[in-house]
């Protein structure tokens, strides 16, 4: 819970709330936590509590007064008491914060065996804002899919030990992976082989002889859920 310290106490201010709050005071009561949005921190002194005598045995947020150094007095406030003005304070006068977790980068599978062009595609997954995991075939992309969480799969179709078309029809098989996108990105480039690589479960196919990669990194965009 965050709360401005002057709408705990109730203090009447000229200009509450400026969007340059310069400080916040975290204090604890129990297994609870209260930042405190103050104006300014002016020192850090220790001092002698003074219960409060009559009539002021029991005040709202504050359980002692103190002597400065300098002579003033001061009040010393009560943080059980504070956390319990905060959840009584109108919601217009609370703030909760919840910290937002960095937004983490989508992750691709590439599936390439030739070390040039996966490089060259690796590079620019990663430049439009993707983490990649290169693998060299379709074995190694079967076990290294369930090793981690994926958000789309990028594969060559003609590879060594497993070819990108088997690959495609065993990430359809399971059902965990029914929804996940799939690109074939192939030198093989008729009519045929796309139908051929559609059928085994691609969601899109981009022939390599044509290859552009804004056609890559739009096609990724549109099939991976914001």
């Amino acid at each position: 819970i965050v709360a401005h310290l002057s709408d705990l106490l109730e203090l009447a201010a000229g200009e509450q709330h400026a969007p340059d709050i310069r400080a916040c005071i975290v204090i604890q009561a129990g297994d609870e936590r209260l930042g405190l949005l103050v104006d300014d921190l002016l020192a850090e002194e220790e001092v002698a509590p003074k219960p409060l005598g009559p009539p002021l045995r029991r005040v709202r947020n504050v359980s002692a007064l103190a002597m400065l150094g300098s002579g003033e007095i001061c009040a010393v406030l009560n943080p059980a008491d504070l956390l319990r003005s905060a959840h009584k304070t109108t919601a217009g006068l609370i703030q909760y914060f919840a910290p937002s977790a960095p937004r983490s980068k989508p992750v691709v599978l590439l599936a390439e065996d030739s070390a040039l062009i996966r490089a060259m595609e690796k590079r620019i997954l990663e430049d439009g804002g993707y983490e990649v995991v290169a693998v060299v075939d379709g074995i190694d992309a079967l076990n290294t899919l369930s090793s981690r969480p994926f958000d789309a799969v990028v594969s060559d179709i003609m590879m060594p030990n497993m070819d990108g078309l088997t690959l495609a029809e065993h990430i359809r098989e399971e059902p965990r992976y029914r929804e996940l996108p799939l690109i074939l990105v192939t030198s093989l480039a008729s009519d045929e082989d796309k139908r051929r690589g559609l059928e085994a479960g691609a969601n899109a196919y981009i022939p390599k002889p044509t290859f552009d990669q804004r056609l890559l990194l739009d096609t990724l965009r549109r099939l991976i859920a914001p």
